[in-house]
C-alpha cells in the first residue's frame, strides 16, 4: 500500500512539472496537505500525507548574557572556630646574663687555701660601725701570712694603689697565727686580703664579731668593771687548739687583757689600743690546757666592755 501511495505521489509530481512548462506564467503552489485520521487511507481527491504530526515551531529564545560580575560565594558556617591571627611580638635583645655576685665572708664562717709566695686571697665582709670584726688566719709549713683591710669591694685589685688600709697585720713568724681587729667608722663593705709574705703552704681563716654566736666560742657577753676592780674568765683548750681572747669597751675606758696559765702564770699581756681601742690576744696550748682571762682597767677606773674567748675547735 505505502509502496503504492509513492508511486502516485511521483506522478503527480511529474504531471505538476509537465504543466508548469506549458504555461507562460507561474501558478500558485497548492495548498500544504493536511493529516488525515488514517495515514494508511487517504480520502479521495486528496494527496497522500505525512504519517507524522506536525511539529509545533518554537520561537527562539533571547541570547542570554553573561554575568558582569563574578556572584559572591556566601561560605556555610561550620563547627569549627577560625584559626586565632598570629601576634609577632617585636624582636627582644637577649637577656644579658647579671655579673656573679662576691659572697660575704660573715662572723662564724670558716675557709681556707693554699698559697704560694705573693699570692692573695680576698674576702668580702659586711661590717657595721663600731662593731669590731676579729680575722684570725692559721697558717701551716713555712708561710708567713700578712692580713689586710681595704674599704669597699676590692676583690678585683688586692693591692689598691694609694689607700691607706683601715686596719692591717702582720707581726707574727712563719707558720704562727695571725689577727687582724677591723672597727669600721661607717657602715658597709670591707675587703679582708691574706697575702703570703713568704714561703707557702696551706691556711685556715675564721671570721668572728662580739654578738654572733660561732663554734668554738666559750665567752661572749657584756660586762663592766667597778673602779680598780678585775675580772677573770676560765676555759679550758680543745686539745693544742688556739685559745683566742678579745674584749672592745663599749665607754672610752683603756682596757687591757692577761692570759694566765693554771698555775698562774702571765702567758701574754695585750695593751695597745688606748681608750676605747679593742685588745686582743692569744696562746698556743702544747695539749687540753685550762687558761684563765684576765680584764683590767688600765688607770684603775671604771669600765663597760664586751668579752670575747674562744676555744677553737
Amino acid at each position: 500500500m505505502k509502496r503504492f501511495t509513492l508511486l502516485l505521489l511521483l506522478a503527480a509530481l511529474l504531471a505538476a512539472c509537465d504543466n508548469a512548462a506549458e504555461q507562460s506564467s507561474p501558478t500558485p503552489l497548492p495548498p500544504a496537505p493536511t493529516a488525515s485520521v488514517d495515514d494508511d487511507q487517504p480520502t479521495g481527491g486528496q494527496a497522500p500525507t505525512a504519517t507524522g504530526a506536525a511539529l509545533a515551531t518554537l520561537p527562539a529564545s533571547p541570547p542570554t548574557e553573561p554575568p558582569t560580575e563574578a556572584p559572591t560565594l556566601t561560605p556555610l558556617p561550620t563547627d569549627v572556630p577560625p584559626p586565632s591571627p598570629v601576634v609577632e611580638s617585636p624582636s627582644a635583645e637577649p637577656p644579658t646574663a647579671e655579673p656573679t655576685a662576691v659572697s660575704l665572708f660573715a662572723p662564724g664562717q670558716q675557709d681556707g687555701g693554699s698559697l704560694a709566695m705573693g699570692g692573695v686571697k680576698a674576702y668580702l665582709v659586711d661590717a657595721r660601725r663600731f662593731q669590731p670584726l676579729i680575722l684570725f688566719v692559721e697558717p701551716t709549713n713555712e708561710l708567713n701570712v700578712g692580713l689586710t683591710a681595704y674599704v669597699g669591694d676590692q676583690t678585683g685589685q688586692t693591692t689598691p694603689e694609694g689607700v691607706t688600709p683601715p686596719a692591717a697585720a702582720d707581726n707574727a713568724l712563719a707558720g704562727r697565727p695571725e689577727i687582724l681587729v677591723l672597727s669600721p667608722e661607717a657602715d658597709g663593705l670591707f675587703t679582708l686580703v691574706v697575702r703570703a709574705v713568704a714561703g707557702e703552704g696551706s691556711f685556715a681563716a675564721h671570721l668572728f664579731d662580739l654578738t654572733t654566736p660561732a663554734p668554738g666560742v666559750a665567752v661572749q657577753q657584756p660586762d663592766t668593771l667597778a673602779a680598780g676592780e678585775e675580772k677573770s674568765y676560765t676555759v679550758t683548750s680543745h686539745g693544742a687548739r688556739p685559745v683566742i681572747a678579745v674584749a672592745d669597751p663599749t665607754d672610752q675606758s683603756d682596757l687591757a687583757l692577761d692570759i694566765l696559765d693554771a698555775n698562774g702564770t702571765l702567758l701574754t699581756t695585750a695593751n695597745f689600743s688606748g681608750p676605747g681601742g679593742v685588745e686582743t690576744a692569744y696562746v698556743l696550748p702544747l695539749g687540753a690546757t685550762s687558761y684563765t682571762v684576765k680584764v683590767r682597767e688600765v688607770n684603775g677606773g671604771p669600765a663597760m666592755y664586751q668579752i670575747l674567748v674562744i676555744t677553737l675547735e
